[in-house]
């Protein structure tokens, strides 16, 4: 899988509606530098989901674990026209299959071919995918905190 070399460094920006402020002060300890909840560095989590409660749900998983979530996108070609216009703000990315019945290989060969690291979070098994990508890692819909974090810094090629 491509390697994001910048993938874990980067400190993020408050989430819309958040008062930049509050969120210097939550995340910077005196002399430390950027501090993440629950010790995970502030990594920039693009997703792609077409189904309003699962985007919701994942959005809340990733808040609560301390990741910075860019979306949750929900139709292909916003999620595509962010890839290439914001490409460097994403430290990885999770990508339904299905998008309102268009599939979202094209968008993972875009991600690829500019480093980013991703995985499908999807309810299809590997035998539906595009051969392409069956190697590539399915996160599932049924998952926990934990597999969460794990795809997560897996991808990302960080060692808990």
């Amino acid at each position: 899988m491509a390697e994001n070399s910048a993938c874990g460094q980067r400190v993020g920006r408050p989430r819309p509606g958040e008062d930049p402020e509050d969120e210097i002060g939550r995340d910077m300890a005196p002399d430390k530098g950027p501090v993440a909840p629950k010790g995970h560095t502030r990594l920039r989590v693009m997703v792609l989901e077409d189904e309003p409660l699962a985007a919701m749900a994942l959005d809340d998983m990733l808040v609560d674990l301390g990741f910075i979530t860019l979306g949750p996108f929900m139709e292909l070609d916003d999620a595509t026209d962010f890839v290439r216009d914001h490409a460097a703000e994403i430290d990885v990315a999770i990508l339904d299959v299905n998008i309102h019945g268009d599939l979202s290989f094209d968008l993972a060969a875009l991600l690829h071919q500019r480093n980013i690291p991703f995985f499908f979070c999807s309810g299809y098994s590997k035998e539906a995918f595009d051969p392409r990508w069956r190697r590539w890692p399915n996160l599932g819909k049924q998952y926990s905190e934990a597999r969460l974090t794990a795809m997560i810094e897996e991808a990302c090629g960080v060692r808990a």
